[in-house]
């Protein structure tokens, strides 16, 4: 095999490293989307997940609780829990498109329940090519590169 197919070669499984697919997040994690047990759970699950176009919201709650959702229009609106025309019920899993990348706004629409803390704010990004969070702050990313290189010199020098 040539030295420039072994290139080659090593640049695709490199590139399949970073293929981003969209991601389903479920709000709140197992937690789910219920009275919270602090003012600010849910800004501190959304601050811990990263979130891009096409990825998935899904927000689930307790079979005894019922919750519904609405994306706020500013964050003067989201701080003051202003409930916005469209409200969303749990079943409806809400998609990020492509049109509405920055910051996004989700509020609790059901009684006094985003003054509790039902509310969280993410940074939707657009898709890149880059690996997520919990793979680099989890030093993964370093030894797949490594043992990738070492494959590579191995199998085309």
């Amino acid at each position: 095999m040539s030295r420039g197919m072994g290139s080659l070669t090593c640049l695709f499984l490199i590139g399949s490293l970073f293929h981003v697919v969209a991601i389903d997040h479920k709000v709140g994690g197992d937690f789910g989307w219920n009275l919270p047990p602090t003012l600010t759970f849910y800004s501190e699950w959304a601050r811990n997940n990263t979130f891009f176009i096409d990825d998935t919201l899904r927000f689930v709650s307790r079979l005894n609780e019922t919750h519904t959702f609405s994306e706020a229009n500013s964050k003067k609106d989201f701080d003051e829990c202003v409930k916005q025309g469209i409200v969303f019920d749990t079943s409806i899993n809400f998609t990020l498109q492509n049109n509405r990348l920055g910051p996004r706004y989700f509020v609790c629409t059901d009684g006094n329940h985003c003054d509790m803390g039902m509310k969280f704010t993410i940074e939707v990004l657009p898709k890149s090519v880059i690996m997520p969070n919990t793979a680099v702050e989890n030093g993964v990313l370093r030894p797949i590169l490594f043992f990738i290189t070492i494959i590579a010199n191995l199998v085309f020098l």
